[in-house]
């Protein structure tokens, strides 16, 4: 369960780092924020690519911001949008494979400019994403557990 605190960090976030998107073409700009198990945030925002596919979301940017710091387990993620905006397939099966690191539900945040947010947990919005099956696989992601 998510403080009260703990969601308004995740929109405040969110909601600077919208204002470094990079959206030349769309101007469609998206800011996101990570929450961690122990407590530390990491923001991210959209990068627009000229090619398809050369972009990134802002989502999968928070994420990566996380674990170029050696964070992993994730708790929640905030998007911030001009409304109610749940992150794409792609951002939510990639998600998934931090899930199974601590095995433990991540609660996603989708907000609006003005701070009016909608909640839901990871596995209601994408509930047959692709989970690791092997075992052994499911222990390597034990290395990347918090000490």
């Amino acid at each position: 369960m998510l403080s009260s605190e703990e969601i308004n960090n995740l929109i405040s976030k969110s909601t600077s780092a919208r204002e470094n998107a990079f959206a030349p073409r769309s101007d469609h700009k998206i800011g996101a924020c990570v929450l961690m198990s122990d407590g530390s945030y990491f923001e991210g925002c959209n990068i627009e690519g000229i090619i398809s596919g050369l972009g990134v979301c802002a989502e999968r940017a928070a994420i990566d911001h996380a674990v170029l710091h050696g964070k992993y387990e994730i708790k929640a993620i905030c998007t911030v949008d001009a409304e109610h905006l749940f992150p794409c397939g792609v951002c939510l099966q990639y998600l998934f494979e931090f899930l199974q690191i601590n095995n433990e539900e991540i609660t996603v945040i989708a907000s609006d400019v003005k701070g009016d947010y909608k909640m839901k947990p990871l596995m209601e919005l994408l509930p047959n994403g692709y989970l690791t099956k092997n075992p052994h696989n499911l222990e390597n992601f034990s290395r990347y557990k918090s000490k």
